[in-house]
Parts: structure tokens; C-alpha cells; sequence
């Protein structure tokens, strides 16, 4: 009884990290790959960190999706069954943390990804690696 419960939360966060890790398996490759911070020379273009958010969406992104879809339907049967067992009980626990930790996963990236940026924007110019538009560090 408590497997089936507490299940039900376990079902929509499951389903809410599969969608969330398919929307970034379809679409994150295309917005990261070859994307580099304007007059900037690399490393500090951030290219290489670009490059590597696309590979994470593209394949970690689509492995996710599955996982996490599977376990929405499997969540689904088990709130049906009408079995309850200590393994169940592990299992739906399971399926709860995983999705919230892969969710939390989201913005943290997004927040260094920020960081990142704005460090190798605040670095560049005293390092002579900044050739934009404003303060051009080598003339």
C-alpha cells in the first residue's frame, strides 16, 4: 500500500525528468555545438565547454529520456498491482530520487555555464585574449 501511494509522486517526476531530458536530447546539440563567446581566443571562447554540453544532451540527454520513461511506466503498473513488499517500497523510492537529482542536474549546469562565462569574460581581457568590440586588450 505504501509503494502504491507514494508511488504516484514518483510517477509524474519520472515523467516530468523524461520529458525534460528528451525536450535537451532533441534540441540541446543544436544550440551548443560550435558555440563560442564572440572575440574571444580560445581556450577561453568556452568552445570546448559548448561542445561537451552537446555530447551530454545528445547522449546522456537521450539515455536519460529512456530511463526515466521506463520508470514512469513501471510506476504505473506498480500503482495498479496490488502487491506490496519492501522491495517494491525500494524501488519506488528509487524511482523518486533519481528524477529529482537528474532534474536538480538542470539548473545546476546552467548555473555553471553562467559562471563559466563570465569568468573567462572578466579573464580574457587581462590575459590579451579579448579582441572585441569595447577595451580591446591587443590593439
Amino acid at each position: 500500500m505504501a509503494a502504491r501511494e507514494s508511488g504516484r509522486g514518483a510517477t509524474v517526476l519520472s515523467a516530468v525528468a523524461a520529458v525534460t531530458y528528451f525536450l535537451l536530447a532533441r534540441y540541446g546539440p543544436g544550440w551548443w555545438r560550435g558555440a563560442r563567446l564572440d572575440g574571444v581566443d580560445a581556450p577561453l571562447d568556452l568552445g570546448w565547454l559548448h561542445n561537451g554540453f552537446a555530447w551530454l544532451a545528445q547522449y546522456a540527454g537521450a539515455a536519460l529520456s529512456l530511463l526515466f520513461g521506463a520508470a514512469a511506466v513501471l510506476l504505473v503498473l506498480v500503482a495498479v498491482a496490488r502487491v506490496d513488499s519492501p522491495r517494491l517500497d525500494r524501488v519506488v523510492a528509487a524511482a523518486r530520487t533519481a528524477p529529482a537529482l537528474a532534474l536538480l542536474a538542470v539548473p545546476a549546469l546552467a548555473v555553471a555555464w553562467f559562471l563559466a562565462t563570465q569568468v573567462a569574460l572578466l579573464v580574457a581581457p587581462f590575459l590579451g585574449m579579448y579582441h572585441g568590440e569595447y577595451h580591446p586588450a591587443v590593439p
